[in-house]
């Protein structure tokens, strides 16, 4: 019954985000499925809110698209380094609940992709599931507690500050496993203004945008079969809201880093056609003493060092970059840890686990994060 279910769910899912398959699922762009106008019947993000957790940690069905997107890089007793990737998306059929006594009946439809990076291997594996959010094969709530799942892959907080994480595809290839506790240890990141993060300059083009991060981890991963206890740090982003891409905006090249001395950094860019920059990307510099700094575009510059070739899809991706933030005192290196750590899914995106070495404020500091590379064609 579930396969069934889940197969209807990723035809409505398809239908919805208007996918264009050629046979060739692989090829099709993110910013394909986030461009475009939005329907009016949806709330929008005009204003900062006032998030309260745990509560704002769940769903806000009144917006059209959400998502709870968590990554850490983590190592094993034995040294053995780790990246791992676990996001849930929600997405809005419609901005009412359709009336019918089924209890399969529901307006939002979930999607899933969770993936691992091997370092010693030099592998890196991906899944992905899709399916509705009704009869508790999908969903998410904030209280009394904060939950988001899809069907055995979840999230879930206990009344406290811990965070577990699990996910293991028993159909496809149950060698690929986590099973995690997140504790939390830092205030949120609010990105933008007071976590009202712009994505165009059209008014009401926003998201909700938070961010926890130095998440203290620690459990177990099984890569090939094999499990290793582990430790590290994790990196949750929550992003809710009705936006889509401005006119011109290819894709994004996203960036989570956390470094040793107790700095975390979130930054991007919206890339529009030839490469260049929409210059509307907000960011966020976090101190280990608490304080948080709003990173503007004119803030820092980012410099691809290298690139990598896909043997799959034949995309080219930049690999490597280095990043300057004048006013900061911030000059940093970035190198992926695997170069092949390209997802396929209903899009093709490049999403993975990096190495961070520089300069803050004159001191020596590394330390490991996250890309997210997106809308690069061949």
């Amino acid at each position: 019954m579930n396969k069934l279910l889940t197969f209807f769910a990723t035809i409505i899912l398809a239908l919805a985000v208007s996918a264009h398959v050629n046979g060739d699922t692989r090829r099709q762009n993110i910013t394909d499925i986030l461009s475009g106008d939005s329907e009016g019947a949806f709330a929008r993000a005009i204003e900062a809110m006032k998030f309260v957790f745990p509560k704002d940690h769940g769903p806000h069905p009144d917006y059209k698209i959400e998502w709870w997107y968590y990554t850490g890089n983590l190592k094993s007793d034995g040294g053995r380094e780790f990246g791992y990737q676990l996001t849930i998306f929600r997405r809005a059929l419609a901005a009412d609940m359709p009336v019918r006594k089924s209890r399969l009946a529901t307006n939002q439809i979930y999607m899933a992709h969770f993936a691992l990076t091997d370092v010693r291997a030099r592998t890196h594996t991906s899944f992905e599931r899709y399916s509705r959010g009704a009869g508790g094969l999908a969903g998410a709530r904030g209280e009394p507690t904060y939950e988001v799942w899809l069907e055995d892959w979840s999230v879930s907080q206990d009344s406290g500050s811990i965070f577990r994480l699990r996910a293991v595809d028993d159909q496809i290839d149950p060698r690929f496993a986590i099973d995690l506790n997140l504790r939390e240890t830092r205030l949120p990141l609010l990105h933008g203004e007071q976590g009202l993060s712009q994505k165009g300059p059209e008014r009401g083009n926003a998201n909700h945008y938070y961010s926890l991060v130095g998440l203290d981890t620690k459990g177990t991963i099984t890569s090939g079969g094999e499990e290793y206890h582990v430790s590290g740090k994790s990196w949750m982003d929550h992003e809710f809201g009705t936006s889509a891409l401005s006119k011109g905006v290819v894709g994004w090249d996203w960036f989570g880093l956390q470094l040793d001395d107790g700095t975390a950094l979130m930054f991007g860019r919206l890339r529009v056609g030839e490469g260049g920059d929409l210059g509307i990307f907000e960011g966020t510099i976090s101190y280990a003493d608490g304080r948080q700094i709003p990173i503007q575009p004119g803030d820092f510059t980012v410099t691809a060092t290298g690139s990598w070739n896909s043997p799959e899809t034949g995309i080219t991706y930049p690999s490597g970059w280095q990043v300057h933030f004048p006013s900061l005192d911030i000059e940093l290196h970035i190198e992926p840890l695997v170069p092949n750590q390209e997802l396929f899914s209903g899009f093709t995106y490049w999403e993975g686990a990096v190495s961070v070495e520089g300069k803050i404020g004159g001191q020596t500091s590394k330390g490991r994060g996250y890309v997210e590379l997106t809308g690069y064609e061949r």
